[in-house]
């Protein structure tokens, strides 16, 4: 795509979301303390510059590189368009951003309208400086489509071959050993959302609030904010004034509590007065309940790991590990699941050929697969921005929208969240990848292929923020 399709695309959706904008005020949130946030703007066009320099080559020659020019392109460039350099500097993002007031904000939205809007978690003494003064932060968890590896990608995720005399396609994650056809490592990808994925990305949303932060480590919900992203999954941020002050080391803990990370099940060979606090208790290599397991309504990973357990066996067939055990397992699913169901649970010897050695595995892999899917990143870092509610996403042209624990459970983005709905365009479908069928508002469109289509103007507009279609 050429760079002046992309600007004439990126334009368009600039004024249609500043557009958005000028209408919607109410609809933007305005975050507690806003004077103490930094904000920043994803911009429509990307900043790039070409460093002059000399360096080695991989045989200890100096060769000069870089021509020390620098633009503006609507187009992401990954060489100088005068030397043909790789070594440039592209970002579409401007950081260090502070509004002492709502007014403010909102004036510069309408002013600006980036492709995307987000303010820092955190609380600074001077949120525009380089050294900004942290004061504390909001416990921010991001559970996204893109890391539930649901099983719909496999449908409508695509790739191609970027070698220049293959492009061989493909459906699915890319192939990690290479292109089938080539043997190349380097692909064009395609990530696309339906209603599987996001459902899988709600219910883990659900997961996360319910299970961990509110009965695990008993945080009122009224300080629990809930949002949708505008793509492909849902925030959650803890506003109790108890977390502010963790550093990233303390949320790491969080976080890895929350996905399982780092469960072990000490191995116990005979009851003893130490085996309350075992989750596998073995007597004289037979699994038996005790009276010392603890009650299965009390919070926390140790009455969890029956019920992971459990739904890690009832999806054993779909587990694609290799461990001796997966095929005992696979035969014997009726009677270990019939044990765990039992009060207090109980590993059934009727399952055969599964020790003491093969329960802890697979009491592992249970806990790790029954986690909650959240970005660890996002939480451990004290210094992230994340999404400002009631902005537009520019990856979709959907809202970021706010919502109740209520609400949630009925709450359909591809219809709740639309923010433009105005209109019909006709695009031109890029061709690169086809792009498959999608459900927007109460009808479904596509697949497209190298094609034109009038569409309602959330359709197009959905369409231009993937950057799968141009204005026609």
């Amino acid at each position: 795509m050429s760079n002046r399709t992309w600007e004439t695309r990126s334009k368009f959706l600039r004024l249609t979301f500043q557009n958005y904008y000028q209408s919607n005020h109410a609809n933007v949130d305005e975050p507690n303390k806003i004077h103490t946030r930094e904000f920043a703007f994803e911009d429509w066009e990307y900043t790039w510059s070409c460093p002059k320099g000399t360096k080695k080559d991989d045989s200890g020659n100096v060769i000069n590189y870089g021509c020390d020019r620098s633009g503006i392109a609507f187009n992401r460039y990954s060489s100088c368009p005068y030397c043909g350099s790789t070594d440039i500097m592209v970002t579409n993002w401007t950081r260090h951003i502070g509004f002492r007031t709502q007014k403010a904000l909102l004036k510069e939205l309408v002013e600006v309208a980036p492709h995307s809007v987000y303010h820092s978690a955190a609380f600074y003494n001077i949120p525009v400086a380089r050294d900004k003064g942290w004061q504390g932060a909001e416990l921010v968890f991001d559970i996204d489509a893109d890391h539930l590896d649901s099983p719909c990608t496999k449908e409508h995720d695509s790739w191609r071959c970027n070698g220049s005399s293959c492009l061989e396609t493909g459906t699915g994650p890319p192939p990690t050993n290479g292109c089938p056809k080539c043997g190349g490592l380097s692909f064009i990808t395609r990530n696309w959302l339906c209603d599987k994925c996001l459902e899988d990305a709600k219910r883990e949303t659900i997961k996360v609030r319910d299970d961990f932060l509110i009965k695990d480590f008993g945080i009122d919900p009224e300080y629990i904010q809930l949002n949708f992203s505008g793509h492909r999954g849902y925030h959650l941020r803890v506003r109790d004034p108890r977390v502010f002050h963790l550093d990233s080391d303390g949320r790491t803990e969080i976080a890895h509590y929350i996905i399982g990370m780092g469960f072990r099940i000490a191995p116990a060979k005979e009851t003893s007065p130490t085996d309350s606090h075992r989750v596998i208790i073995v007597s004289k290599n037979v699994p038996l309940p005790t009276k010392n397991n603890p009650q299965l309504d009390v919070p926390g990973w140790g009455n969890r790991v029956a019920e992971a357990i459990i739904d890690f066996i009832r999806n054993i067939d779909t587990y694609d590990g290799e461990e001796r055990w997966v095929r005992l397992l696979r035969a014997n699913k009726e009677a270990a699941i019939k044990g765990l169901m039992r009060d207090p649970p109980i590993l059934s010897p009727k399952v055969k050929g599964i020790g003491d050695k093969f329960w802890q595995e697979i009491a592992v892999k249970s806990v790790e697969s029954f986690g909650g899917e959240i970005d660890v990143p996002v939480t451990h870092d004290i210094g992230r921005v994340i999404r400002l509610i009631g902005s537009l996403n520019g990856k979709t042209g959907f809202s970021v929208k706010i919502l109740t624990r209520d609400e949630i459970d009925q709450f359909d983005p591809f219809s709740d969240a639309l923010a433009v709905t105005k209109g019909m365009l006709k695009v031109r479908f890029d061709g690169v990848l086809p792009v498959p069928k999608i459900r927007i508002g109460h009808e479904t469109y596509g697949p497209f292929h190298k094609e034109s289509a009038e569409l309602p103007m959330e359709v197009a507009v959905f369409m231009l923020c993937k950057g799968v279609a141009t204005i026609e």
